[in-house]
């Protein structure tokens, strides 16, 4: 019986994942297989709970990487646990370790819980790994071996990158909000990455994903897992540059504001960016390099 949200109420570091051969993406991007409109049925993604079609669409916008995204609607029409799924067993191609990173942005408060959930199976559906956010408060719960937990407390309509570690060989559950761990614990009984589920409950709000990477872990090199470890930038605050420091060629840099708007994109970019032209606030960094890619906090001052 498929697992679903309880009743409501119920209950910025650095992020890397390694995108090398061992590492599949999903960005919903043409180049992938993906067309704007219902993304129901389109590569495997499959809707449950009565969701009306036209909730869960490709959309040509608010993109965090490429020009699409998934876009969940939301006309209040089923009022409880719904949402789109997809089996994602054939990517996890090792036995052991597999961390799960996307990038996620809900549309509100007082309105929709919201739920994301790694499956043991598409039988029984007990959970290998999931995520809450409460509607009244934005609270996001995790799901350590055996209960939910509360973890840090996320805003509306801002992007956020969430990360996945599910570590068969040694027993470990991890979980990561814009590159901070939140949690770093024990597996529960159910251990696999079979499917991944994004879940609401259709009470008006809805929110967006974009950007999946599902990570073969004990697939990466040494060499990559050093370089991980030396990708730094600075000064944070920041007046006029930002350093970008890594080994690696960086491809692109993207900066997005505290909504999650997108405000500059740099292709080519070098390893000094200037954010003079930014106003003073908050920003998210997204940097990418033909090893990897990562997202940052940074302050304009």
């Amino acid at each position: 019986m498929k697992k679903i949200l309880f009743s409501l109420g119920t209950f910025m570091s650095l992020s890397v994942l390694s995108v090398g051969a061992q590492t599949s993406k999903i960005s919903f991007e043409a180049s992938e297989g993906y067309t704007v409109g219902n993304l129901g049925g389109q590569q495997g993604w499959t809707t449950w709970g009565g969701i009306p079609v036209a909730n869960p669409t490709v959309a040509a916008s608010n993109a965090t990487d490429g020009v699409n995204s998934f876009t969940m609607l939301s006309e209040g029409d089923v009022l409880s646990s719904c949402g789109i799924e997809k089996n994602i067993s054939s990517l996890v191609t090792t036995s052991n370790d597999v961390e799960i990173s996307f990038d996620y942005r809900f549309d509100g408060l007082d309105g929709s819980d919201y739920e994301i959930a790694v499956y043991n199976d598409n039988v029984d559906y007990y959970y290998t790994a999931a995520l809450r956010i409460d509607y009244e408060t934005g609270t996001m719960a995790y799901r350590t071996a055996t209960a939910f937990v509360d973890g840090p407390v996320l805003n509306p309509n801002q992007w956020y990158n969430i990360k996945i570690g599910i570590k068969k060989s040694t027993n470990i559950l991890q979980y990561w909000v814009n590159g901070t761990q939140v949690y770093n614990g024990a597996l529960g009984t159910y251990k696999n990455a079979h499917t991944i589920d994004f879940v609401y409950d259709d009470f008006g709000t809805g929110f967006k994903v974009d950007n999946i990477l599902v990570a073969n872990v004990s697939s990466l090199a040494t060499s990559e897992v050093s370089k991980k470890e030396n990708i730094t930038i600075s000064p944070n605050p920041a007046t006029d540059i930002l350093n970008i420091e890594t080994d690696a060629k960086i491809v692109s840099v993207s900066v997005f504001d505290a909504k999650g708007s997108l405000v500059k994109t740099i292709s080519n970019a070098g390893k000094t960016v200037n954010v003079a032209d930014l106003s003073t606030g908050n920003y998210l960094i997204k940097v990418k390099t033909d090893k990897s890619e990562f997202t940052k906090k940074i302050i304009k001052k």
